[in-house]
């Protein structure tokens, strides 16, 4: 044999030794290994034997229990990091975390109205559903208006499909108002 067919040999042979050693080392060795879930049973809902084994939680979970129904639904869980609404605690989802005085994950209209900012003044904007609450609920509604708005919009021809010509007008007249980052300008009225 020759030299180079020795070196590519050995060179194959360590290569296949790591991918062997790494296809059976043990998930829980990972530095990203996933957390145990804690809705074991996959019921949707966290109860006393799967908080259990979880020592703070089951620490917690009769004043987190707030219906008390011996239950944890994802409404009762502890928010981290004082995050609300699933954004990252600053902007209108911390406002709305800091708000959210009896911790239930909505907003009343009294909650609205303590606060500082126009919120209490757009309440029944924000609220779609017309529940008496601004929650989860409502924003996903208003993302859907918004996105039902501009495909409507785009929808030139008004067949019910968009096409690359109708997407690529408009995100040219996107870009004509807003430009390729930034706010939209305000609209002027007519004159």
């Amino acid at each position: 044999m020759t030299r180079k067919t020795l070196l590519m040999l050995a060179v194959l042979t360590a290569l296949s030794a790591g991918t062997a050693f790494a296809a059976t080392a043990p998930a829980s060795d990972s530095p990203h290994a996933p957390r145990a879930r804690l809705d074991a049973n996959g019921d949707g809902v966290i109860d006393r034997s799967e908080a259990a084994q979880h020592p703070r939680l089951a620490g917690k979970f009769d004043e987190l229990d707030k219906n008390k129904d011996g239950k944890l639904a994802k409404e009762e869980m502890p928010r981290r990091h004082g995050r609300g609404f699933g954004k990252n605690g600053h902007g209108q989802h911390g406002m709305m975390t800091r708000l959210d005085t009896d911790k239930d994950g909505r907003i009343s209209r009294a909650e609205s109205a303590a606060g500082e900012g126009k919120l209490a003044s757009h309440f029944d904007k924000m609220d779609v559903n017309k529940d008496g609450f601004i929650d989860r609920a409502d924003h996903e509604a208003r993302a859907k208006q918004r996105t039902d708005e501009w495909f409507a919009k785009a929808d030139a021809d008004k067949d019910g499909k968009l096409s690359r010509a109708e997407v690529d007008a408009s995100r040219a007249h996107r870009m004509e108002h807003r430009g390729p980052r930034g706010p939209m300008p305000a609209e002027k009225p007519a004159n």
